[in-house]
């Protein structure tokens, strides 16, 4: 019995995720130039990225390298797997982890006309708690294509430990998909592992 995706998440696959909770609870606060300045970096890297007009696994393998240095993949990763990550067997973490990193590329790879962009616009900078959230616009040939970035401070400087593209968080919809595929495997490891290294078929 074969667990693969087709294609790519999509709004209907994870359209009830609670985008509007994580936003809920947070309060406005004096922009953080530090946080914003990081952020522009970092969208600046993949437009450039974006903009050489790569495609398929080159691209992807760019991105993931890109990814690993800005963003906390590992703790989204373990936030995916829920209760279950106490589960997965010490052996394939490292596995498990390059897995995670690959599928999060092949998103914004097949997202990456959203990226091709030439401006950044910072629209607004809230506080949830630790978290500085920055939501900005991405102005491109074809309009503007809303970003929002979650910001962790980490030894001076900050990673993201989340982005939302298309109105949808990373991290929660990884979790939702690893827990419906995990839950319907009965715990079993390995269709979550054949479905993360579909990815690269996207």
């Amino acid at each position: 019995m074969t667990y693969g995706l087709k294609r790519p998440l999509t709004r209907r696959d994870l359209g009830g995720l609670a985008f509007a909770a994580l936003l809920a609870a947070a309060a406005p606060a004096q922009a953080d130039t530090a946080a914003e300045t990081y952020v522009k970096k970092i969208a600046a890297d993949v437009m450039a990225l974006a903009n050489t007009g790569e495609k398929g696994k080159a691209l992807r393998g760019r991105f993931a390298a890109l990814m690993n240095r800005y963003i906390n993949l590992k703790g989204i990763a373990d936030y995916a797997l829920g209760p279950y990550n106490k589960k997965l067997p010490a052996g394939d973490r490292a596995e498990f982890y390059k897995l995670v990193s690959n599928y999060a590329a092949a998103l914004f790879v097949y997202y990456v006309e959203d990226f091709r962009g030439t401006e950044l616009d910072i629209i607004s900078t809230t506080k949830q708690g630790k978290f500085t959230i920055i939501h900005s616009a991405i102005t491109g040939k074809g309009g503007r294509e809303q970003v929002r970035w979650r910001l962790v401070p980490t030894g001076g400087s900050f990673l993201i430990s989340d982005v939302n593209l298309k109105g949808i968080w990373l991290r929660i919809s990884m979790k939702d998909r690893f827990g419906k595929v995990l839950k319907k495997s009965g715990g079993d490891f390995g269709p979550l592992f054949a479905e993360l290294r579909e990815a690269e078929t996207w």
